[in-house]
């Protein structure tokens, strides 16, 4: 049976560091397990990597232990399906805004007569059908897909009350970019109403026992990313590249040849 790397992960109650794969490049897949992470996110909205190429990143990602997620680019069930049967630990669905998106994320994630997956009990998800019976695969929910719901559209907190009342959605993720503009404020993730909302957002989640993913941009951002409640912690590999390439290239640069 194949086991869900993320779930293991999130029962042991323990830090979870993650990053965004800007590329689409297993082998930079592998050489991010092998750094320490713990998990990674595949972004299929906004990089544009698709199905195919995901199977290829899931595969690279299981050699080295790392549990995954894909961030889809659309809420729908055929699409969900798509990236489901490549193994990933987890999709990441965008826009989750209502009661109703909700549902319909954990309901195309679930087998019947939980939910309306399609059945397939020889896809790369269940191993291809060689280390377990259709039955123990089809009955083995806490090894599926863990459906995780993009909190990012300005709701109010009666809203998101309903929609935390959902049963099987247990993961949410709050993107203060994509909020920060929904509230008329592009760009400003900073902003004191902004920050002022995802602390309310937060602790509704904390209140319902729901695990948060939240952006850490480095350690100075640790403490008030915790004190929201998050347990999930995530950066873009492109700002780790970025800073690390600066302050190689700045320090280097500093130095004066010899005899100059």
């Amino acid at each position: 049976m194949r086991r869900n790397a993320l779930r293991a992960l999130l029962r042991r109650g323990d830090l979870a560091v993650g990053t965004f794969l800007n590329f689409p490049e297993p082998g930079l897949v592998e050489f991010t397990g092998l750094c320490g992470f713990d998990w990674v996110l595949f972004d299929a909205e906004h990089e544009g990597f698709r199905i195919p190429e995901c199977y290829d990143l899931v595969r690279a990602a299981d050699a080295v232990g790392l549990a995954t997620v894909i961030r889809v680019p659309e809420n729908r069930p055929e699409v969900l399906l798509g990236y489901a049967e490549t193994g990933a630990s987890a999709l990441l669905a965008p826009h989750v805004s209502s009661v109703e998106r909700a549902r319909l994320l954990v309901e195309s994630l679930a087998f019947p007569p939980h939910g309306t997956r399609g059945v397939s009990i020889n896809s790369r998800a269940a191993n291809y059908g060689l280390t377990q019976s259709p039955n123990d695969y089809l009955a083995a929910a806490d090894e599926h897909t863990i459906p995780i719901a993009l909190l990012e559209d300005d709701l109010e907190l009666e809203e998101l009350d309903a929609l935390l009342g959902v049963g099987g959605l247990d993961v949410f993720a709050i993107g203060p970019g994509d909020l920060a503009a929904s509230m008329g404020l592009p760009g400003q993730g900073s902003h004191p109403r902004v920050q002022e909302k995802i602390g309310a957002m937060a602790a509704r989640l904390r209140a319902r026992n729901k695990t948060l993913c939240y952006p850490c941009a480095g350690p100075a951002d640790v403490p008030a990313t915790l004190a929201l409640g998050a347990r999930m912690l995530v950066t873009s590999n492109a700002s780790l590249l970025r800073g690390a390439i600066s302050d190689y290239l700045t320090g280097v640069r500093a130095q004066k040849p010899q005899g100059v």
